[in-house]
C-alpha cells in the first residue's frame, strides 16, 4: 500500500488520517495478516515512516525509515545564528509529531534505518540513534556507501532480506512487556496499554 499522505506533510495531520483510511479499505479487499505489517518509506516517505513507527509502534512487525526527517528544531535549523527562537507554545507543540520525543516506543517495534553515506538527510537516523540510545535502545542502521539521496542497490537488497526475516517471524500479538511514551491523548496506546488521562498535556508521560 503506497498512501500519498495528503500532499507533502509526511503523513501528519490529514495525511495520517489518509493512511489509516487506506489501510482500512485495503483490509476490506484483501486478506491481511495484522501481525505482519511493515511501515517503510524514503525521503518524505522516510519522515512518514519515522512518524508512524514511533506514534503507532504497536501496529508494526518492523519499520524501515529511509532518510527523511524526524524532528523540527535541528532539521530546520530553527535556532541558527541570528534567528529569533519560536514562542514557547510553538516549541511545545513540536511534541505532537517529533519522532525523537517518542523514540522509546521503538522498544515495541524492530526498526532498521537506511541512510546514504553522503546524504544530508542522514541526519534523521543520526538524531534518532541518539534519542534511542538515551532510552536504552539500539537503532539498527544500514548505510549506502558513498551514496547521496537514494537507495544503494546492494544495501537495499540487504535491507529487503532483513525485513523479509522480520515479516516471516511476525509481530508477537501478546508481548509480555511493552513501553509507551506520549505527550498527548492523540497517541494514547500501544499493544495492550492505553492511557485514558494525563496529569499535564504536552509533558512526557511513560508507562
Amino acid at each position: 500500500l503506497h498512501p500519498y499522505g495528503r500532499f507533502c506533510n509526511a503523513t501528519k495531520f490529514a495525511g495520517e488520517v489518509d493512511v489509516f483510511e487506506a489501510m482500512e479499505t485495503t483490509r476490506a479487499q484483501y486478506a491481511i495478516d495484522s501481525n505482519r505489517l511493515v511501515v517503510a518509506g524514503f525521503s518524505m516517505g522516510g519522515a512518514s515512516a519515522w512518524h508512524l513507527a514511533v506514534h503507532h509502534s504497536g501496529l508494526w512487525c518492523a519499520a524501515s525509515p529511509g532518510a527523511g526527517f524526524a524532528e523540527t528544531a535541528v532539521f530546520a535549523r530553527i535556532f541558527g545564528e541570528g534567528k529569533a527562537p519560536p514562542p514557547e507554545w510553538e516549541q511545545k507543540l513540536w511534541r505532537w509529531y517529533g519522532a525523537t520525543d517518542y523514540a522509546g516506543n521503538l522498544f515495541n517495534c524492530p526498526t532498521i534505518a537506511y541512510s546514504g553515506e553522503i546524504d544530508p538527510q542522514k541526519q534523521a537516523a543520526d538524531i534518532m540513534e541518539k534519542a534511542m540510545t538515551a532510552e536504552g535502545l539500539k537503532l539498527e542502521r544500514l548505510i549506502g556507501p558513498q551514496t547521496a539521496h537514494k537507495y544503494h542497490p546492494e544495501t537495499l537488497k540487504d535491507l529487503s532480506l532483513r525485513l523479509d526475516a522480520l515479516v516471516a517471524n511476525g509481530k508477537d500479538p501478546t508481548p509480555t512487556e511493552v513501553r509507551l511514551t506520549t505527550y498527548t491523548l492523540q497517541y494514547p496506546e500501544t499493544d495492550w496499554v492505553r492511557v485514558e488521562g494525563l496529569a499535564r498535556h504536552w509533558q512526557r508521560a511513560d508507562v
